[in-house]
């Protein structure tokens, strides 16, 4: 198999649209951070007289189209193009409807288009045809991921990869990149395997979307961490559902909470954890604070302190 067929079966397993829009404060055009897989395959998904207040660009990764300047230039498009969205220009995508049409799309603030147009970087030429040397499928899915899982706190750090992947979209660094840093990659996956606790995750999935070998993510993980990326996970669920258990949420609610169907499983998980169910836990934990209630240490009326009466002996 040759690599380009290895790049079109792969791009057919993209079955349907894998989109994240998230935002870095509430001003859209200099805070957007967005990409994703769109699939477009009826003439309704065409876009005329069109325009964003942000900067975006999108590879054409299957399919055919029309790309129409607001004064009537028309450039045809087709798989392995490179267009641009640039701010404040008013232009039109028609869609062929034949449903195939796929694309990759990035979307970033106006002012990193506007200093890299300054400093020559980036044109105003629309379209750039035939980039295709520089579409890597596994680092947009990565870069899905990542930004899904993402605190808002670390939108920032994730704004600045995505601009970094739309300079590497364009020819600039490596056209063949080497895979990310291993450290860093496993950090990602150590990030990402603490957020979402309701959610289920794949262990396996997620070392393919780092691009990493599923035995050799679980070996790597568990040198650097000294766990198992799985058992890394329900860790970080018995955690939180500790935390929960000293609420008054109910337990079924809790077992939801940190991503069990039923209270069952999530119970026999904790049993298994800390040897102790979560309704005993509970109330192990109720008592501990009743009894420090008691025999705290308190302030007498001359500001003096005092616990127990007969420990003051």
């Amino acid at each position: 198999m040759t690599n380009y067929q290895a790049y079109e079966q792969k791009r057919d397993e993209i079955t349907q649209s894998d989109v994240i829009y998230r935002c870095i404060g509430e001003n859209l055009k200099n805070g957007i951070v967005a990409c994703g897989f769109m699939k477009k395959e009826t003439a309704e998904r065409s876009q005329y007289h069109f325009s964003n207040e942000f900067y975006s660009c999108f590879f054409l990764l299957r399919g055919s189209g029309e790309y129409m300047t607001e004064d009537g230039e028309r450039i045809a498009l087709e798989a392995g193009d490179l267009v641009q969205r640039i701010p404040g220009t008013v232009h039109s995508t028609r869609v062929e409807p034949d449903g195939q049409w796929l694309e990759f799309f990035i979307s970033v603030s106006a002012d990193f288009y506007e200093a890299q147009e300054r400093l020559g970087v980036l044109s105003r030429t629309p379209v750039k045809k035939k980039a295709f040397h520089t579409v890597d499928l596994d680092q947009y899915t990565y870069c899905i991921r990542k930004l899904k899982a993402a605190t808002q706190n670390q939108l920032p750090t994730i704004a600045l990869e995505l601009q970094r992947e739309l300079l590497y979209m364009f020819g600039y660094g490596k056209a063949k990149r080497e895979s990310a840093d291993k450290d860093d990659l496993l950090q990602n996956a150590h990030d990402i395997l603490e957020q979402n606790l309701d959610c289920v995750i794949s262990i396996e999935k997620l070392a393919g979307d780092l691009q990493m070998g599923y035995e050799s993510f679980r070996k790597d993980f568990r040198k650097k961490y000294g766990i198992a990326p799985g058992q890394y996970r329900i860790e970080k669920k018995m955690e939180q559902a500790c935390i929960l258990l000293e609420s008054g949420i109910p337990i079924k609610e809790i077992a939801q909470m940190v991503g069990y169907e039923d209270v069952y499983s999530f119970s026999k998980q904790f049993a298994k954890t800390y040897h102790i169910a979560p309704g005993q836990f509970r109330q192990r934990k109720n008592m501990s604070q009743e009894k420090q209630g008691c025999t705290g240490k308190r302030k007498s009326a001359d500001g003096s302190t005092s616990g127990n009466p007969a420990s003051q002996r």
